[in-house]
């Protein structure tokens, strides 16, 4: 059967304009001018790989951050993805340009790698392209762009099945090391749901079930053993985390569910608004969800949509996959969360299927479109009509159609502005659909993936970035703080509760986040130094004692909350509005936000007064009112405590060394309890307990002693030589010296 053919030119001006396209956004965050900035990007992710830069040029890749909760898993944390190869760029450039790239070169890799596993399917080189452009440039990936592990997921699961298909040993070989990568990235939940189309494609690529799940067996055992050093870094940490103690509420495991009227996207690319607006342009629709979607669009380009739907009949198989994950993101998040012990929360991530799928499903109906050009002209036809009537419709009527479906809250000019974009988009698809029932009569396939170039640019809104100066100039107030200094900015990310708000009068997304930076946020503090003993859980991560304080913080009274910014050894609060707690000094004032000092917050460690036992953590949190809550602490058994002294030698992330002399008792340290610290003097083991719900405390016997707390990292360092090991191994097998002789 003869193959669509047109002009290799054209194809080459169109793989060469998807390039131009990726290096207008590239080269600014490359030189440090602008910063990706959306959803994770900011407040989960460039807090951990700011620390994790910090701490790689010394050296280290500690077990904990001791300025995030006072010491939350860092080495354990997979959206940390401190074993990543890709760190390596942070050794290699400045520390904003290495971050974004991380991004942008894994959107690369999705388009090539999504192009190399087409044409090993078999693929005709413009069906090829019209793949990689509906991967690279559909919904799933560039809202990717907004979390640091799933793009890297996106980027290398094509060539993970890529190698599966292929199927030798240098493909098994290759295909387990991407999947040892996608780990490494930290996504598990993403691999987990890639493990579907990997079997499957292995299935179809080769003879013999056994075989098939042979291969699968290999590619999974390689890519663990790549891992190892994360998984077992994230094995010690688990069982002490709230994730694995509660798991996901009900609520939660439904929180982003597919709403079926979003399935609108798969032909306009954003009918519900643009996520990085919060005015006129902004998310509108309570009826397709009450938020924001974790995913922002299931838009893959109107000409892939087409092509994928004729290529049902030939790949019947990818179309089975891109149905079942549109279900079940829509209904099957229940279920999911149960299976999984709640660890599975979002059922939005299911749309990874069909993300994979109707880019293929698009390249293996693209010649069956063009050989049925006949019937498929006069079906575009009646749907570009169909469009140019809807497009009319929402030109003439259509902010009264959409004003019942607004959200509560937003401008009256809402209706209009989104009227006008329905009109617009609906005008274009209804151009594109005519226009590609002509380019179909004419076999013109080149020309298809033109049109699918132009079509996804409609989704250019969602890749957003933002000038990096704000985020990397000083903050006013860093002249009136001390290096280093334990911070809340409850302007920003507020763990009172408080309700201010920043009402700027840009109604972008990247506004707030700005003024939050200005305000010493997470964003960009934890890179100048700072420290946020009260930071809000975004992973799930942290000690379930410290989730139940942020829990219990915003109903305790200004007395109580005072007494646990002293414990905690916060010297500075950034508040709008009234002052969050009693007994802070007002320092300085700017606009509608103030920085208060906090009188005398505890040191880096301290012997008490007195032990008293905990009759629970309610009843601790009760009594946390006391005036002096650096003199009376509680433990949960009695401890024998006399007087005595302590003195700090040296601090680091996974070490500290003191010198104590007394009648023995208790040392706290300004440090969150976890099981993984270990303590001891030269001859002999000390215990450790919590005190006062969630900081460290060190039992020592009477007499002068010098104590050393660390976390031992000889399981991850074993764990690292086996993953050494694996890799060279990999490497030897794929491609044997040989081979490598005979290619020369």
């Amino acid at each position: 059967m003869s193959r669509p053919a047109e002009s290799p030119r054209l194809l080459l001006a169109v793989a060469v304009l998807a390039l131009a396209a990726w290096l207008w956004v590239t080269v600014p965050l490359a030189t440090g001018e602008r910063t990706f900035y959306y959803r994770d990007v900011f407040t989960v992710h460039m807090p951990l790989k700011a620390f994790g830069a910090a701490q790689l040029a010394e050296g280290r890749i500690p077990a904990f951050e001791s300025g995030r909760a006072l010491g939350q898993p860092f080495r354990g944390n997979p959206q940390a993805a401190a074993f990543y190869p890709g760190n390596v760029l942070y050794g290699l450039l400045p520390f904003w340009s290495a971050f974004n790239l991380h991004y942008a070169l894994h959107w690369l890799l999705a388009f090539a790698a999504m192009a190399l596993l087409a044409r090993r399917l078999g693929l005709a080189p413009p069906a090829v392209l019209l793949a990689a452009l509906a991967y690279g440039g559909g919904g799933w990936t560039l809202t990717a762009l907004g979390f640091h592990h799933i793009i890297a997921v996106t980027a290398w699961w094509p060539l993970v099945l890529w190698g599966a298909v292929v199927g030798d040993r240098r493909g098994l070989g290759i295909a387990g090391l991407a999947l040892g990568f996608a780990l490494l990235a930290g996504a598990p939940e993403v691999v987990a749901l890639g493990l579907v189309p990997l079997v499957g494609v292995t299935l179809s690529a080769h003879r013999g079930r056994r075989r098939a799940l042979l291969s699968v067996a290999a590619i999974l055992a390689l890519g663990s053993l790549i891992a190892l050093p994360q998984l077992v870094a994230f094995g010690r940490i688990l069982p002490d985390t709230f994730r694995a103690v509660a798991g996901a509420e009900g609520a939660a495991a439904g929180l982003y569910r597919l709403a079926p009227l979003r399935f609108l996207e798969l032909v306009l690319p954003l009918p519900f608004g643009w996520p990085g607006d919060l005015g006129d342009h902004g998310f509108w629709s309570a009826a397709a969800m009450p938020r924001v979607p974790l995913i922002l669009s299931l838009y893959v380009g109107l000409p892939a949509l087409v092509a994928a739907l004729c290529g049902l009949r030939r790949a019947w198989g990818w179309g089975l996959l891109a149905g079942a994950g549109l279900v079940a993101a829509c209904w099957g998040g229940p279920l999911l969360a149960a299976i999984s012990g709640g660890l599975f929360r979002y059922p939005e991530k299911l749309l990874f299927w069909p993300a994979l799928a109707l880019p293929l499903l698009a390249g293996f109906g693209l010649e069956a479109a063009l050989r049925h050009a006949a019937r498929l002209r006069l079906v575009l036809r009646f749907a570009g009509l169909g469009g140019l009537l809807a497009a009319a419709f929402f030109m003439l009527r259509g902010t009264a159609f959409l004003a019942p479906w607004i959200r509560p809250g937003l401008p009256p000019e809402t209706a209009a502005v989104q009227a006008e974009l329905w009109a617009w988009s609906l005008l274009f698809a209804a151009a594109i659909a005519l226009l590609l029932g002509e380019l179909a009569s004419r076999r013109m396939a080149a020309s298809w993936t033109l049109c699918q170039l132009v079509s996804v640019l409609l989704l250019s809104p969602l890749v957003m970035t933002d000038e990096a100066a704000p985020y990397r100039q000083p903050s006013p107030w860093q002249a009136t703080l001390p290096a280093g200094a334990a911070l809340v900015s409850a302007a920003a990310e507020d763990p009172f509760r408080s309700g201010f708000g920043y009402r700027p009068e840009d109604s972008a997304v990247a506004a707030r986040l700005r003024l939050g930076a200005r305000d010493l946020d997470r964003v960009p503090g934890v890179e100048r130094g700072f420290r946020y003993p009260l930071a809000v859980d975004f992973d799930g991560l942290v000690s379930p004692d410290s989730t139940r304080l942020l829990i219990n913080l915003p109903q305790l009274p200004a007395t109580a909350r005072e007494a646990w910014l002293r414990r905690l050894g916060v010297e500075a609060v950034i508040a709008g509005g009234p002052p969050p707690a009693s007994g802070l000094t007002a320092v300085e004032r700017s606009g509608e936000v103030s920085l208060y000092r906090v009188e005398r917050p505890a040191p880096a460690l301290w012997w008490p007064q007195r032990v008293a036992v905990a009759a629970g953590p309610q009843a601790l949190i009760a009594a946390s009112q006391r005036l002096d809550p650096l003199a009376v602490v509680t433990a949960p058994r009695p401890v024998a405590h006399g007087s005595g002294r302590v003195e700090l030698v040296s601090q680091a992330e996974d070490r500290l060394v003191f010198e104590v002399e007394g009648e023995g008792g208790l040392v706290v340290l300004r440090r969150a309890f976890q099981p993984l610290y270990r303590a001891r003097i030269a001859d002999r083991p000390l215990a450790t307990v919590p005190v006062d719900l969630l900081l460290l405390g060190v039992e020592v016997p009477a007499g002068r002693h010098r104590v050393e707390v660390t976390v031992s990292s000889r399981p991850e360092m074993l764990a690292a030589g086996a993953s050494v090991a694996t890799l060279l191994g990999i490497l030897t097998l794929a491609w044997p010296l040989g081979h490598r002789r005979a290619a020369g």
